[in-house]
């Protein structure tokens, strides 16, 4: 019984050791992964990473000071500026039929020279 204790307490100890992210990172991030949708995968998004500059898709809710607490809440890192814009789904066509594509809303995250954090691809 004592074995099964001391097992169950290891794994404890590794979960919460993948799941710490950053000195200043809360253990439980709650709605960090509602507010950062998905992280952007461009050309252009590459380029701002080399200059410490990280761009998200976040919530349509959110707002500049969300997305900084999320951030710092996700990653452990503080960010030295946010900045936010508003992509306007276009109209689009198939055949006759016509529709919108989504709006969304993208954040753009500086963090201070020296820092970065390690943004996950999708597979």
């Amino acid at each position: 019984m004592a074995d099964t204790k001391k097992t169950e307490e290891k794994a404890v100890a590794t979960k919460k050791e993948v799941l710490k992210r950053g000195p200043l990172a809360k253990e439980h991030a709650g709605d960090a992964y509602r507010i950062l949708v998905r992280p952007v995968y461009s050309e252009k998004a590459a380029q701002l990473e080399a200059l410490g500059k990280y761009t998200f898709i976040v919530a349509r809710n959110a707002n500049k000071n969300t997305v900084a607490q999320a951030v710092r809440d996700l990653y452990g890192v503080k960010p030295a500026s946010v900045r936010i814009s508003v992509k306007e789904g276009k109209k689009v066509r198939f055949g006759r039929s016509t529709g919108v594509e989504k709006t969304e809303k993208k954040a753009v995250v500086t963090l201070k020279p020296g820092e970065s954090i390690t943004v996950a691809e999708a597979a």
